[in-house]
């Protein structure tokens, strides 16, 4: 019984570590800035970003996602200017988004999570 309560605990922790509750995956949001720190790391690599003198936390996917897209450490460098587009904590009052798409000021992208990110004229349809 014991071990039974051990297997579904730590089912539910791998679960919610996995979640993606805290952020609107239905409604993207566009935050530019400048990178402060790009951390390449497991389970999520995360951009701390420079948005009008706010500290914001940019989550994107593990380094082996992240690779597959044709990123690497070196990718993303304190000073960099970057628009996220992604889905921003449910919360207001935390400055945080779950990134899916980077777009850098000569205008490449690259993928910062597999899930398929809407065009601009979807998104500005969603708001109407």
């Amino acid at each position: 019984m014991k071990r039974l309560a051990l297997i579904l605990a730590l089912a539910t922790a791998s679960f919610a570590h996995h979640s993606t509750a805290p952020f609107d995956m239905l409604h993207m949001t566009d935050v530019h800035g400048t990178v402060v720190e790009f951390r390449w790391q497991n389970p999520h690599s995360y951009i701390d970003l420079d948005v009008d003198g706010k500290l914001w936390l940019l989550e994107a996917e593990s380094l082996n996602l992240l690779q597959r897209n044709g990123w690497k450490k070196e990718t993303l460098k304190p000073g960099d200017e970057i628009t996220c587009t992604g889905g921003r904590a449910k919360n207001p009052d935390i400055r945080a988004m779950k990134c899916f798409l980077v777009t850098f000021p000569d205008g490449r992208t690259m993928k910062a999570t597999p899930l398929s990110v809407p065009s601009k004229a979807e998104r500005d349809k969603q708001k109407q």
